[in-house]
């Protein structure tokens, strides 16, 4: 089991690659004075059927090369642990959408301890993506849009160290000026 949101988040932005994307947009907002933390991935993949979609998650079924596909379902069951839900909406050729909502307070929910170094991983593994992040932290927001770093890149899309420290550097100040790493 993941014991922290930030890897599934990395699960769904991966899900979203292995399915075609070309951008993939992560939203997360964490709202103390309501009470809520709501995590949104979407993408412009290939989408799914609404077969699939209804299918999606039942840990048994999978799409890809393994036998279970166990990274909604998990999503799915932390968000219910913790007093919240998930939802998937898909569209054949257009994308998918993923929201999973969590009471913020609830003792069962799971940390969300490292977005900096998720959407590294992300950015930087896969460069020909264009990830948009939004995080807003009750009323402050931090906005990352990884295709203008590799825009001002003087090796195109390689990652070259100042590139990586660059985003780095990016990433983990603007989520600590809204309170969150």
């Amino acid at each position: 089991m993941m014991e922290d949101l930030s890897l599934h988040v990395l699960d769904l932005a991966e899900n979203a690659v292995n399915a075609g994307a070309t951008r993939v947009v992560i939203l997360i907002n964490e709202n103390a004075s309501r009470g809520l933390l709501t995590i949104r991935v979407s993408d412009d993949g290939r989408g799914m059927t609404e077969e699939v979609c209804r299918r999606a998650l039942d840990p048994f079924f999978t799409t890809g090369q393994k036998r279970t596909g166990l990274g909604l379902p998990l999503l799915a069951q932390a968000a219910r642990q913790s007093g919240g839900d998930l939802t998937v909406r898909s569209t054949p050729g257009k994308g998918t959408r993923v929201a999973a909502r969590f009471r913020f307070r609830h003792i069962d929910r799971q940390p969300l301890t490292s977005m900096a170094e998720t959407m590294i991983m992300l950015v930087l593994g896969h460069p020909e993506i264009d990830f948009r992040y939004r995080h807003r932290r009750d009323g402050r927001a931090f906005r990352f849009a990884s295709h203008a770093f590799f825009a001002r890149s003087c090796e195109g899309s390689a990652a070259g160290p100042e590139l990586i420290r660059e985003v780095r550097r990016t990433l983990r100040s603007g989520l600590e000026s809204i309170g969150t790493t």
